[in-house]
């Protein structure tokens, strides 16, 4: 199962995290320590969604823009309660 969902990155923060802006359509909002520099942001994104949703993560669109689309290989409600208990 293949949940789409739509993210917001701001690049150069203290620390990843990851937040719930909605579930319909299924938006989220990540911060990423590395600078938006030959893909820094973008590893650092996928890798920590990976880590934390325990499933492979892909760039589906928005390489070069804040606003990305990815592709994770788990069920909507798994992901949606991964990124809610990320919060605790």
């Amino acid at each position: 199962m293949q949940t789409v969902a739509q993210v917001r990155v701001s690049a150069g923060k203290g620390s990843f995290s990851v937040s719930l802006i909605s579930e319909e359509p299924l938006m989220l909002r990540a911060e990423v320590v590395a600078q938006p520099e030959k893909g820094r942001a973008n590893r650092e994104l996928l890798s920590g969604l990976e880590e934390m949703l325990c499933c492979n993560v892909r760039l589906v669109a928005g390489a070069t823009s804040r606003r990305k689309t990815i592709a994770a290989d788990c069920g909507r409600e798994s992901l949606l309660k991964s990124v809610k208990m990320q919060k605790r």
